[in-house]
């Protein structure tokens, strides 16, 4: 995956979580984003080519890195990757 696409997926997941009302934070020099008091960050995996969501339920599980694995968004959705993740965390994670 070149840099810049990865960016735009990126800069892209950004403005979706500002819209849902996440809130950024930075955690041990790390982006993780607020909901309520949930806490969640979006990691990419070289290996699978996609993104996956991981959830901790408290701020001190966020603090000692426990979060816990969520569903898997690879990028060769491409266009569908924005719609799909939004689908998903308005149903399973934010409702």
């Amino acid at each position: 995956m070149s840099m810049i696409k990865k960016e735009e997926i990126d800069r892209k997941i950004n403005v979706l979580l500002e819209e849902l009302g996440f809130e950024k934070c930075i955690l041990d020099d790390n982006k993780i984003y607020r909901y309520h008091q949930e806490y969640y960050k979006f990691t990419f995996l070289n290996k699978f080519q996609a993104y996956v969501i991981e959830c901790a339920l408290t701020l001190e599980e966020a603090e000692k890195n426990r979060f816990e694995d969520g569903d898997l968004y690879p990028i060769s959705l491409q266009e569908k990757f924005i719609d799909t993740l939004r689908s998903d965390l308005l149903h399973y994670y934010i409702s």
